[in-house]
Formats: C-alpha cells, structure tokens, sequence
C-alpha cells in the first residue's frame, strides 16, 4: 500500500519540532506535496535543533562541554562541525529531508534523480540546497535564511521572508515581525505612508478572510495574526 499524503505531513511536522520559523515549516510542507504529485514520497528528518542538541551532536567523538555541562561522547563518530549556534537549524530555519520507500516504511539515502527532484523544488519555494555547496555537501540539507549569517541571527536578528508558493491563484504572504511598533498596536496614526504591497496583502486579508484590518500599509501584530489565520485556513483545505 502506498504512504498518505497525510502520513509523511505528519511525520514530518513532528520531526521538525515546535520551534520552526512559519514560513521555513509552510514550505517544507508545500515541497513534500508537491513531491508526491510527482510520485517522489519524501520525508523531513530534522528541524529546529536547540542549543543543548546542538552541543550533544557536537560531542560525538570529541571531549566538548557547554554552559557547564559534560556533552563529550568519545565512543561515537564524529557528525558535525558545527558549535552550538553555528547551525542554521539552531533558528528554525533549516531542515533535512530523505525518500522513503513506496509503503513509507523504509528510508532511501541514495542521490538519485527523485532525491535530485525534491532538492529542485525545495529551491523552486526559496530554500538552498547543501547539494550546491563548494566544499563539503550536504545533500539532506535544505536552508532558508534570507540573507542572515549566523552571528546576526545569535544577536536576535530575524530573516523577513515569504511563501514563494501560491494557493488558489492567490499568494499567501507572511512576513516576520518588524522592529518597529506599528500604529495597530499605539492607536496613534502613523507617521510613514506604509507600503503599498502590505496594503494591497491587508485588502485581500480583508475581503477573502474578513480580517477587519485597517488597510494602512503597516505590517503590524493584528496584520501578522491574520496572515497567520490565513495560511493555517489555506493549508487545511489542503
């Protein structure tokens, strides 16, 4: 019998943990189904990593100890080389991913044109690929970071990214939240014009979601919950 749909979704979002940026965790959705269309049954292994993780798969074979605490694991190999918060998974905004077998009961690593495939569409919605890498290659890997470094990201920096993906001829955005406070959370008006894209997002938030937004421009918390709400009504039809 074939693997649901359903069964490697579910999978997959248990695998990549709670602490996953949105839009990092819609796509790598969207890759998967979009996968299966194509007969190609794929599977994500691994997501958001925190730091204690981090340092325990950093251990392996080595002596390593981090904020106090003994993470040395002498008598397994070596898999990494990354410290901890030197791994884009650290930010929930990476993920890995293998085949399974037709029945989904089995895990194919083989690079093959189907492996090949899903890397394809994982880059066709705005991920990078470790396959395209120079050095070291990294085939599970996928990684969706906008443009941050690592040190910008420990600093508390957030990517601003959006779905490349559209559902029902309609694009479904969603951006991080801003430094700014926005005039929805003062009541004062604001100061800035706002932008014509995010008014244009709100009237369509509005009109297919009745989000009772005030259409302003600004991409404050009201417009970022309704963003939210949407995504989540558009992914159920699914």
């Amino acid at each position: 019998m074939t693997v649901a749909l359903q069964t490697l979704l579910d999978r997959s979002i248990k695998n990549m943990g709670s602490g996953m940026n949105s839009v990092v965790k819609a796509s790598a959705l969207e890759m998967i189904k979009q996968a299966y269309k194509e007969g190609i049954f794929v599977q994500i292994s691994a997501g958001y990593r925190s730091m204690e993780e981090q340092a325990a798969l950093y251990g392996q074979g080595r002596f390593y100890s981090y904020k106090g605490k003994n993470y040395s694991s002498l008598s397994k190999p070596v898999v990494t080389k990354a410290l901890p918060g030197q791994s884009f998974h650290n930010y929930g905004v990476a993920i890995d991913f293998f085949i399974v077998s037709d029945d989904g009961k089995n895990a194919i690593w083989t690079i093959s044109t189907k492996w090949r495939r899903v890397a394809a569409i994982g880059k066709e919605l705005g991920f990078k690929w470790g396959g395209d890498w120079t050095g070291f290659k990294d085939y599970p890997h996928l990684e969706m970071t906008g443009g941050l470094s690592y040190a910008q990201m420990q600093s508390g920096k957030k990517p601003s990214l959006t779905l490349k993906f559209k559902d029902n001829e309609t694009p479904v955005v969603v951006e991080q939240p801003k430094d700014e406070v926005a005039s929805e959370v003062t009541k004062e008006p604001s100061k800035n014009k706002g932008d014509s894209t995010i008014v244009s997002i709100q009237k369509t938030l509005n009109s297919r979601y009745d989000a009772g937004l005030v259409e302003d421009g600004i991409n404050g918390p009201k417009t970022q919950t309704a963003l939210i709400k949407a995504l989540q009504t558009e992914l159920n039809k699914q």
